[in-house]
């Protein structure tokens, strides 16, 4: 087997019986010393391959607790919506015009990552401002948060929306002024033009992961939870991509709604497959979103046109109780989205219903995002020793807009951190990319800065430290799960996975973090990246 030396590194374990270390060897996949140099040599064999780091800090693999790699491996190759590339709606109407001047008539064109917030109108583009843009084309433009999106008035014809059109439940149709659609699709309500879009081929899959892998080793990334599996291509192009050797990080697979059911009927659950792709949790909708304004809250949101608005429900209580209850009984960890404190709330009630009716000691069920906590959530959180799966770079690209649909009061405990930890919660990092930015060292640096994208300070008494946020995306992300035996630590016996990057973040201007390079990416004890 391989044998390799790295040596006059900066390691920051995340193991508390060897917290700091100078050099490591890798047998194979496995990491077989951890310790100083004179050490090192000791233990290596007569023709080790020897790597100096050059004083370059070293820390675990970090891991992608929650993202959707197929959506943005696919993004990578539709119209890019996100700002600054696109600042207002005349922006984004050209690069839909553009697209649509190189796509025939009739073919959809799709454009992704707009932030209402950020659009200088301060508004969503509206199926007028598509039509001029592509009238021989459906057009389909999806929100940052993927939780809304506007269509032309050809995809609506086509999808027969029209303002009697009923919104299936936890979806909303917008309507203007003149009572008629105005293209904007909220929540499930996107799916009404979403099914008639051609769905991607099992080649199509596989590609976006082999773009979406390629970025994310570059950022040091080197385990991901996928976030919602929905159909059995979806679990092919998976396969695929771990066997034909193009997708090179380990990747846990979440199950969503629609797949599950089968997924159960052949015994599938949580755990099942090897170091490189497994089957992770089943994974649920609780709510909506927070900058779209449709999270489930007990309060209303400010500056929203309709002054009643408590968000939306995915589904009602009891429906939810059964969902979770079906996984929980079948095996599975469950992992559901609930970002407002009524959301929170709800499947908090559903897991420990589920716990009442069938106790299992080591769960691990994880709430994602668990965005406006109240106090007295964050203590049920920590009671129950459920999972806080959250992404700090929301409060950079989105928290501007989260203090204006909330104010500075409910924001000092909307993405709690530091209270979080010190109520004991298991918390883990990630990015929800592509609704964010994948790099977990801009994570790191919101969670640390705790400042919005127009530098404003958003609660910098939740701010973590640099190593605290670094063992979110690694010791904890092992933990979520169940690997912490084999991940998320420099340890003997665990797979050699590390990342190398040029500073340690802890010696640097919190607003400088996101600008650390990596410069290497090492899994399995092989190199997959360097700079």
């Amino acid at each position: 087997m391989r044998e390799r030396v790295l040596l006059n590194g900066d390691f920051l374990t995340m193991d508390p019986y060897l917290p700091r270390a100078s050099a490591l060897v890798a047998v194979g996949e496995r990491i077989a010393y951890v310790g100083d140099l004179a050490g090192a040599r000791a233990w290596a064999h007569t023709g080790a391959e020897e790597i100096d780091l050059g004083g370059a800090f070293v820390v675990p693999g970090l891991i992608e607790a929650h993202n959707h790699m197929l959506g943005y491996g696919l993004a990578l190759a539709e119209v890019d919506a996100r700002h600054p590339a696109v600042g207002s709606i005349a922006d984004l109407a050209a690069a839909v015009r553009a697209r649509a001047a190189d796509t025939p008539a009739g073919d959809w064109v799709i454009a992704r990552g707009y932030d209402d917030n950020k659009l200088a109108e301060r508004r969503h583009p509206s199926r007028q401002d598509l039509d001029a843009a592509a009238p021989a084309h459906p057009v389909f433009v999806v929100n940052g948060s993927g939780h809304m999106a506007v269509a032309n008035s050809l995809a609506l014809r086509m999808a027969g929306v029209t303002s009697s059109t009923v919104a299936p439940q936890g979806g909303h149709i917008v309507l203007g002024e003149d009572g008629e659609p105005t293209g904007l699709l909220q929540e499930t309500a996107q799916e009404l033009v979403r099914r008639l879009i051609p769905p991607p081929t099992v080649d199509d899959l596989v590609a976006a992961l082999r773009r979406c892998g390629e970025r994310y080793v570059a950022a040091g990334i080197t385990s991901s939870h996928t976030a919602g599996l929905n159909s059995a291509d979806e679990l092919r192009a998976h396969q695929r991509a771990a066997d034909d050797g193009v997708l090179p990080l380990r990747t846990h697979a979440m199950i969503g709604a629609r797949l599950l059911p089968g997924a159960i009927e052949i015994g599938l659950r949580t755990g099942l497959g090897d170091d490189r792709l497994r089957i992770g949790p089943a994974k649920f909708f609780s709510d909506g979103s927070l900058i779209g304004r449709t999270a489930a809250v007990t309060v209303p949101f400010l500056e929203d046109p309709r002054p009643d608005n408590l968000g939306l429900p995915m589904m009602p209580q009891e429906e939810l109780d059964g969902w979770v209850l079906r996984a929980h009984t079948a095996g599975f960890q469950v992992a559901t989205h609930a970002i407002g404190d009524r959301a929170i709330e709800m499947v908090l009630d559903a897991y420990d219903r589920a716990l009442m009716a069938l106790p299992r000691p080591d769960h691990r069920h994880r709430i994602e995002h668990c965005g406006i906590c109240r106090p007295d959530l964050i203590a049920r959180i920590a009671r129950a020793g459920y999972l806080a799966v959250s992404q700090p770079i929301f409060i950079a690209e989105y928290g501007d807009g989260f203090l204006r649909h909330l104010g500075p009061e409910r924001c000092a405990l909307t993405y709690p951190f530091r209270s979080l930890l010190d109520a004991g919660v298991s918390l883990v990092f990630s990015s929800d990319c592509p609704v964010s930015a994948y790099q977990p060292l801009l994570g790191v640096q919101a969670a640390v800065a705790e400042v919005t994208g127009s530098g404003v300070p958003y609660a910098p008494q939740e701010a973590p430290t640099a190593h605290e946020a670094l063992r979110c995306y690694t010791e904890a992300g092992a933990r979520a799960s169940f690997e912490e035996r084999s991940k998320g630590s420099l340890t003997v016996g665990k797979l050699a996975d590390l990342a190398v990057l040029g500073r340690d973040p802890a010696t640097v201007d919190p607003g400088a973090i996101g600008a650390i390079p990596v410069l290497a990416t090492i899994i399995g004890g092989e190199t997959v990246y360097e700079a």
